[in-house]
């Protein structure tokens, strides 16, 4: 086993980001993701395909790391068009990720490699 590495999966069926529209849940969505997600999610057509994928690679991180931490403690950015994690707490400067998000259909899977520095 190595010590410093954690891996995290979660998959979600998008349908409950679409039975869950932004404008009547705005609460709930606020307990999930940062200002920046939300703004980015909206700019598309399909945006609970969107939220449901950083739904999925913030799951994934929480089971990627061995510190307790919570939806909005993660920020998830894009560098290009590529996913990348920020952590908003004292564990940013402790962890490397890398991660990836998928979208078929139905269902948003995201998965994260963590590396504690």
């Amino acid at each position: 086993m190595i010590e410093n590495l954690g891996i995290g999966i979660d998959i979600i069926e998008v349908s409950r980001f679409r039975r869950k529209k932004y404008e009547e849940n705005k609460n709930f969505y606020k307990k999930i993701f940062v200002k920046s997600e939300i703004n980015y999610c909206l700019k598309f057509k399909n945006s609970a395909e969107r939220f449901a994928g950083k739904f999925a690679i913030k799951e994934a991180v929480i089971k990627s790391i061995s510190e307790k931490i919570g939806f909005l403690d993660i920020e998830i950015v894009y560098v290009g068009r590529k996913p990348r994690i920020r952590l908003k707490n004292s564990l940013e400067k402790k962890y490397n990720f890398i991660v990836s998000v998928s979208h078929e259909k139905e269902f948003a899977i995201g998965i994260v490699i963590a590396e504690k520095i």
